[in-house]
C-alpha cells in the first residue's frame, strides 16, 4: 500500500454472516447440499458459524492493511444481533449499522432495539429493495429514532445490483422507480440534524445526488465500490472533482464495499481513490477528513 499520513476508517463494508448466507441456501437448497457447497459455488470462504470469529477475521484484515476502524453492515435484522457479538469483542475496531424495512408493523421497535439495545450506530435503508420512497411516512418513523440516537441514515439510491442473486439465478425484486436521490430532499429538510449518507455518489443518479447534497448540508457521499455505473466520458476522477466542488471534503466518506473472504478488504479500491485524490492536490487535512475523520465526527467517535 502507498504511504499515508492519516488513519483509515472504512465507512462501507459488509458483515456477511453464516446465517446471512444460510438464507440463500434455503432458497437454493435443491442445488446445494450445504452452505459450504453454496459458498464454494460463489468462490467464497464459508463464514464461520461463530460471528465473533468473523469479527476477528475482519480485525486481522485491518491489521494486515493498516486500517484503523471499519463500519460493518448487518444485512438482515437478526444479523444485527450477530454483528453485535463481534463488535463486543472489538469495540475499538468495529462499528455496526443495521438494515430495517419501513412499513413493517414493528419498525419502530426494531429500530429502537437495534440502536439502543444492540448498540448499532447507523441505519441502513434500501428503497429499491423494499419498495418505498425516502419521503414516505413509514421512513419518517425511522428518521425520528435515528435523530433521537444521533445515528446517521445510510440510504441507497441509483442502480442496485446484488451479485449473489444473479450468481444463483434468484429474483432480486429490485424496483428502481424508488431509487431517485431527489426523494431525499424533503426528509433532509425536515430532519436537518440527521446525517444522511448516499453511497456510490448516487450510483448512476449522480446529477440528482449532487443537486440534493448541494441544497442540504446534512447529506454526505460515500465513495465505496468500483463505481461501475461510471461510463465515458465521465471518469471517477471527474466524479470526485465535482463532488468536492459541491460538498467539499467535509462531506465525503471513504468506503470500499468490502464483503467476503478470501477477497477481504479491498485495498485496490483504496489505492485507486488515494491516487485520484493525490492528483486533485488535496491537503493532508482534507485527506484525513475523507479517509476517516468525517465519519468519526458524525458517529461521535474518537478518530
Amino acid at each position: 500500500m502507498a504511504p499515508k499520513n492519516f488513519q483509515i476508517f472504512d465507512a462501507h463494508t459488509h458483515f456477511f454472516s453464516h446465517s446471512w448466507l444460510g438464507q440463500f441456501y434455503q432458497l437454493a437448497k435443491d442445488r446445494f447440499g450445504s452452505i459450504e457447497e453454496l459458498a464454494q459455488e460463489l468462490g467464497w470462504e464459508p463464514p464461520p458459524q461463530d460471528p465473533r470469529k468473523l469479527g476477528k477475521r475482519w480485525v486481522a484484515e485491518q491489521d494486515k492493511y493498516g486500517v484503523h476502524k471499519q463500519v460493518l453492515f448487518a444485512s438482515k435484522l437478526n444479523d444485527a444481533e450477530l454483528l453485535a457479538a463481534a463488535i463486543n469483542d472489538h469495540p475499538d475496531r468495529l462499528v455496526g449499522y443495521f438494515m430495517v424495512e419501513p412499513g413493517v408493523p414493528d419498525v419502530r421497535n426494531q429500530t429502537l432495539y437495534s440502536l439502543n439495545i444492540l448498540g448499532m450506530r447507523g441505519v441502513l435503508l434500501f428503497p429499491a429493495m423494499h419498495h418505498f420512497h425516502a419521503s414516505d411516512q413509514a421512513a419518517y418513523t425511522i428518521y425520528e429514532e435515528a435523530f433521537s440516537a444521533s445515528a446517521p441514515v445510510f440510504i441507497h439510491f441509483g442502480n442496485l445490483s446484488i451479485p449473489i442473486f444473479k450468481k444463483l439465478g434468484l429474483p432480486d425484486n429490485i424496483e428502481l422507480k424508488y431509487s431517485s436521490p431527489e426523494d431525499l430532499a424533503k426528509p433532509a429538510n425536515d430532519f436537518p440534524e440527521v446525517n444522511f449518507i448516499i453511497p456510490h455518489f448516487g450510483g448512476g443518479r449522480f446529477e440528482e445526488a449532487l443537486k440534493v447534497a448541494a441544497a442540504h448540508r446534512n447529506v454526505y457521499f460515500d465513495t465505496s465500490s468500483s463505481n461501475t455505473w461510471i461510463t465515458p466520458p465521465l471518469t471517477l476522477k471527474e466524479v470526485f472533482r465535482r463532488a468536492l466542488e459541491t460538498v467539499g471534503p467535509e462531506r465525503i466518506l471513504f468506503g470500499t464495499d468490502s464483503s467476503f473472504f478470501p477477497r477481504g478488504w479491498r485495498a485496490d479500491i483504496f489505492e485507486t481513490q488515494l491516487e485520484i485524490l493525490d492528483s486533485l492536490k488535496l491537503s493532508k487535512s482534507e485527506m484525513k477528513m475523507i479517509f476517516g475523520a468525517n465519519l468519526a465526527r458524525i458517529l461521535n467517535l474518537t478518530p
